[in-house]
């Protein structure tokens, strides 16, 4: 999957948006084409920071939008078309809808102090027909470095991030964090076109192969390189994440109480559980209990395992990796003794290589109590019948 990654270490404006996705191939034709018919004018030049090589762009425009509705009517009489023009105006809108939020007004009547000037509009446009041009599946972006300290506005000194900046990324669940310095490096505009253009945050670089590094400059001279970095490439199938592992021994319970602890966990959200028969201290046999899960899970499970265990301590591994095949679930239908029933089957493969046709236990189970077959002659023919339909939608 041919995708772009945002690298924004030293936060993000929306010129350093545009110069980004130019150093990484963009048209600029297109870009100024769109800057233009906004009202701007757009200039394209190279500059280094920190001694590494840089797309700098510089928009110039002297009229202004007051709302919502002005704002609207200049993108939709732009040159930008869908689905380009449709994710401009849902930055728009999402800029509008942080502003009201922070001011108390409705989107439709808010005031834009800080972003007024219709070079706002030029890098929303410019940076919707950058990624429109670049043509790749998914954006992705490593978390954001926001600045820190103060920022003067029309409102007086504010915190970094700036209000509208911080309701942009709270309502986007971008990732973010402070630092590494203490100014402003995540503007409002340059939030909310990442919180509509990016699809899924990632904590670290993926499995990928790089084709294309760009890197777009930031106006300011900073004692870190104001930078933002994007990468376009192929991600590699299968993919890697990042889960915590729970352990505890136990040696005092029973085998009902393992059982039902395995189903309260998984129905809590753990990824896997498994209790590993063990040789204990004073010789007594127990069970090594592990459990797979979510970083966000791990402190609710871990209290869920001492609760119904009576363990007085859990082992947490809070990061580990995980290489993961991909995987989806296939409905078919198959005929048995003359009846026809729907199941499901689990088709995982790797790097377009099938690997396993699993068919699911309970559709397993209601056929087998249907027909009086065994389960495992069910699970056969249902999974025989799985890989017919996987290896005919590869044909074709």
């Amino acid at each position: 999957m041919r995708v772009l990654l945002f690298d924004p270490a030293s936060g993000a404006s929306g010129d350093m948006i545009i110069g980004c996705l130019l150093d990484l191939g963009a048209d600029p034709g297109a870009v100024k084409e769109a800057v233009e018919s906004v009202g701007c004018r757009l200039e394209i030049s190279r500059e280094r920071r920190h001694h590494l090589s840089a797309t700098r762009t510089r928009v110039t425009a002297e009229g202004r939008y007051q709302s919502l509705i002005e704002a609207r009517r200049v993108l939709e009489g732009s040159s930008l078309e869908p689905p380009a023009l449709d994710r401009a105006l849902r930055i728009m809108d999402a800029l509008a809808g942080a502003e009201a939020e922070v001011h108390g007004t409705d989107p439709d009547q808010a005031r834009f102090h800080e972003i007024g000037a219709l070079d706002a509009l030029a890098d929303i446009a410019g940076s919707c027909a950058a990624l429109q041009s670049l043509e790749v599946k998914k954006i992705l972006s490593l978390p954001i470095s926001v600045g820190g300290g103060t920022v003067s506005s029309s409102h007086g000194l504010l915190p970094v991030p700036a209000p509208a900046t911080l309701e942009t990324l709270r309502r986007s669940g971008l990732l973010w964090k402070g630092g590494p310095v203490n100014e402003e490096l995540l503007t409002p505009t340059g939030a909310a076109i990442l919180a509509i253009a990016v699809d899924e945050m990632a904590e670290r670089y993926p499995l990928i192969r790089a084709e294309e590094v760009g890197y777009g400059a930031g106006a300011r001279k900073l004692e870190i390189p104001n930078l933002l970095r994007g990468v376009v490439g192929n991600l590699v199938q299968g993919h890697f994440d990042e889960v915590a592992q729970l352990e505890t021994n136990v040696d005092d319970v029973t085998g009902e109480v393992l059982g039902n602890l395995i189903d309260l966990l998984m129905e809590e959200g753990a990824l896997d559980v498994s209790a590993v028969p063990a040789l204990m201290k004073k010789g007594r046999y127990g069970n090594i209990i592990k459990v797979i899960t979510r970083q966000d899970q791990m402190k609710k499970l871990a209290a869920l395992l001492m609760r119904e265990t009576g363990s007085l301590g859990v082992r947490i591994f809070p990061s580990l990796h995980r290489s993961v095949a991909e995987r989806e679930s296939r409905a078919l239908t198959l005929a048995i003794k003359g009846r026809t029933y729907q199941a499901s089957v689990k088709v995982s493969w790797l790097g377009g290589e099938t690997l396993n046709v699993k068919a699911e236990y309970e559709d397993c189970k209601k056929i087998a109590s249907h027909t009086g077959l065994p389960l495992r002659e069910v699970a056969r023919r249902i999974e025989e019948k799985g890989w017919k339909v996987v290896d005919r939608s590869v044909t074709e």
